[in-house]
């Protein structure tokens, strides 16, 4: 075999796994991509078969999937020497887009057959890998309700479809963050843990987030009243603005909206509530996050620096 020793292992259960397991395998083989192993699995099975193929001296596994399939392979992959190709077969795409890596199959077999290996951050939920994000509040009350074939049914469509009603299902809570020896308490709606540049199928993390700055984009959006003492009215249109903002990728101007950048954080609510990381539900509350810097080799274009630079490390602390 010439070149480096290659794996192709693909989520037959993401929303084109399927159908674009053989054209990946033959587009691979017609770009010169010798294959040692090719494995069509279900989502349950994939981590462990790139652990067989690392554990076999694979130098390049690459894998076809979302979001949550690409997050399982790098939580294998983090810290080894072998690279990651991604393949993004899925709804949102977030890894993907980040690196920009196309979402076009052709395309991103020209990226696995000739980009340059580089190094990215992997963020972890304890001992669970993301890429994108991690969160709670409204958005993990979507990702539930996202389950049960919803993305698969509709695509990118399924998120204005259940956001409503994950926005009137999920009232506020009480929540601590623990960061750089700063404590912030607030009642919430949303809290974001953002290690790349995208999430939610397409929304800016913060404007200068990248997938290689070493640090995790911490943002909260805070509840109009004491949970006490609520207000849905007034939570509903901070969600309506939010939601719109955030659409353009300015949500951190929102008035309720607290960000910082730090290299861990810890997440207490109250009561304690679901954890999303990259699509996936992972854990609850309390929950411990950090980064571990250039700790994934993947395969992808070159990087872009990100043109509008940051202001400040924190823009606001209240304690």
């Amino acid at each position: 075999m010439t070149g480096p020793r290659t794996a192709l292992v693909v989520n037959v259960r993401a929303r084109r796994g399927e159908d674009w397991f053989a054209r990946a395998r033959a587009g691979l083989a017609g770009r010169g991509v010798e294959l040692a192993a090719a494995h069509a699995v279900d989502p349950d099975e994939l981590p462990g078969r790139v652990r067989e193929e690392l554990s076999r001296g694979a130098e390049r596994i690459v894998v076809g999937g979302g979001d949550g399939s690409i997050a399982a392979a790098a939580g294998v992959l983090a810290g080894t020497r072998a690279a990651l190709g991604v393949l993004p077969l899925g709804t949102a795409n977030d890894f993907a887009r980040s690196l920009r890596i196309p979402d076009d199959l052709e395309r991103a077999l020209r990226v696995v057959s000739r980009g340059a290996v580089r190094a990215v951050d992997v963020a972890w939920l304890g001992d669970r890998a993301f890429l994108n994000a991690a969160s709670l509040g409204v958005s993990s009350e979507l990702t539930r309700r996202l389950h049960g074939g919803l993305k698969q049914r509709v695509g990118k469509l399924a998120y204005p479809v259940a956001a409503p009603a994950a926005a009137v299902g999920q009232p506020a809570f009480k929540l601590r963050l623990e960061l750089d020896g700063q404590v912030l308490e607030e009642d919430a709606l949303q809290v974001v843990v953002g290690n790349g540049r995208f999430h939610g199928g397409g929304r800016l993390v913060a404007p200068g987030a990248r997938i290689d700055d070493h640090r995790l984009d911490v943002y909260v959006l805070r509840a109009a009243a004491d949970v006490r003492r609520p207000d849905r009215l007034r939570d509903l249109a901070a969600l309506a603005r939010y939601g719109w903002l955030l659409l353009r990728g300015r949500h951190l101007e929102h008035p309720r909206v607290f960000h910082a950048r730090t290299g861990q954080v810890r997440v207490v609510t109250d009561p304690p509530l679901e954890v999303d990381a990259d699509g996936e539900l992972a854990g609850h509350t309390p929950a411990e996050l950090r980064v571990a810097p250039g700790q994934l080799l993947v395969i992808a274009p070159p990087p872009r620096r990100w043109a509008r630079p940051w202001r400040s490390e924190v823009r606001e602390v209240r304690v």
